[in-house]
């Protein structure tokens, strides 16, 4: 793949990783869609200048991504709600550090601020943005929109339900400009025909540049934290992956780019375990057969989230073909050698190479010898590639290494997060 092949505007990755997260449950289908959609419109009533609706959309999609597990989210999506801010500071820790959506993430760390009578100006020192509370309240809405009953029959108690929190969690005027648009029947017809992607994607589209690789790879960090830092389960994989695949392609001969498109697509390959409850990535026995289907699905989610941008059909097939093998074994397509190109061979030899020798908290990482018989084992069975595999044996040691020191890196990282979580909030 060419670097110019890559003509993709960075928000336009906004989308499909919002999509991802709610596939986690039929419960949660399209929340973050139709929040960002909602406070698009109340945004847009309030008289916030376009940049602003960028941003304000940016959070809305990703209001809830510091939501790990399935009993959070669910909980969340009740009116009233119990525990709210953990996952605000989670999504806020993980986001804050991506600089072009700095500002999205301090509007998500305070989205469920209650306007509290104007005492929600402030949090301790901190101003509440004024689109965190527009966050919030189109937040409320969404959840209490019914989704397979007749929706315009249910506006005048969705108004009556926010009309009696106006001026106590709802900023009184968002209220005032939500109920003027309640009275649009297309507002609640574009949610529930799932018709609110064209207006998000014309507002994330507004005035954006073509994304560098340096910048689509700085994304993909974000994405490797987004995966990863949802448990000590999977903290370090992704940042092992991407170095060792990096490692791989290095000495195989890719180009500095094609490099860093390996890398790229290592950072992605694991994008559809958004939609994985955590509940399922940690625990510690055994998978009842629905839980292995639903860890499986997520190649397939992978692939689904990243297809929508044709743009990164080279880097979609590195990604998400991970788990196929040679001899048509593999998953989610079943695809034999000759669909497999070489950037999906190098990242399932990767994938393997790091799940084996990276230590867990259940269990210590293989030593050398025994991985090295695994590896060869999955090449006479035509699972893996042979010249893929053999250039990874010629530099073992030097390998591993770079694999370890990017998994301590990823630990250290992992830690500190963990530890911003841990302080009073």
């Amino acid at each position: 793949m060419n670097i110019s092949d890559l003509q993709v505007k960075l928000l336009d990755l906004v989308l499909p990783l919002a999509r991802t997260v709610d596939m986690m449950s039929p419960a949660l289908a399209d929340h973050h869609l139709d929040v960002a959609y909602l406070a698009l419109r109340i945004g847009e009533k309030s008289g916030l200048p376009d940049t602003d609706l960028q941003t304000l959309v940016v959070a809305g999609m990703l209001h809830d991504i510091g939501a790990f597990s399935l009993e959070e989210r669910l909980d969340i999506l009740e009116f009233e709600y119990r525990k709210p801010d953990a996952h605000c500071r989670a999504g806020y820790e993980l986001l804050r550090h991506f600089e072009p959506f700095a500002e999205a993430a301090r509007i998500i760390r305070y989205h469920h601020i209650p306007w509290d009578n104007e005492a929600g100006r402030k949090l301790d020192d901190a101003t509440v943005p004024l689109a965190s509370h527009i966050v919030h309240l189109a937040d409320r809405i969404a959840v209490l929109i019914p989704k397979n009953v007749d929706v315009l029959g249910k506006v005048s108690e969705i108004c009556e339900r926010i009309k009696q929190q106006r001026g106590m969690r709802f900023h009184p005027e968002l209220v005032d400009a939500a109920l003027s648009l309640a009275r649009q029947d297309s507002i609640w017809m574009d949610i529930v025909s799932r018709s609110v992607e064209r207006p998000l994607t014309a507002c994330l589209t507004t005035s954006q540049h073509t994304a560098t690789l340096d910048e689509l790879l700085a994304f993909g960090e974000l994405v490797c934290r987004l995966i990863d830092f949802r448990s000590p389960f999977t903290a370090t994989h992704t940042s092992g992956l991407a170095a060792t695949a990096e490692a791989l392609g290095e000495r195989i001969g890719f180009h500095e780019n094609g490099r860093k498109l390996l890398r790229l697509a290592a950072y992605l390959h694991d994008l559809g375990k958004l939609a994985v409850p955590l509940e399922i990535l940690e625990k510690p026995g055994q998978f009842t057969d629905g839980e292995w289907h639903t860890m499986r699905s997520h190649v397939y989610y992978t692939f689904h989230a990243l297809a929508a941008l044709p743009e990164l059909d080279q880097l979609t097939s590195w990604s998400a073909l991970h788990q196929e093998r040679l001899d048509g074994t593999g998953y989610p397509f079943g695809y034999t050698a000759e669909h497999l190109p070489l950037g999906a061979r190098v990242l399932a030899v990767a994938d393997v190479f790091v799940g084996i020798t990276e230590d867990r908290p259940y269990r210590k990482g293989m030593p050398e010898d025994k991985a090295r018989s695994v590896l060869a084992d999955m090449v006479a069975k035509h699972k893996l590639d042979p010249d893929v595999v053999r250039v990874l044996f010629d530099d073992f040691e030097a390998v591993n290494s770079i694999r370890a020191q990017a998994q301590e890196s990823a630990r250290q990282a992992f830690e500190a997060f963990r530890e911003d979580l841990a302080k009073p909030a």
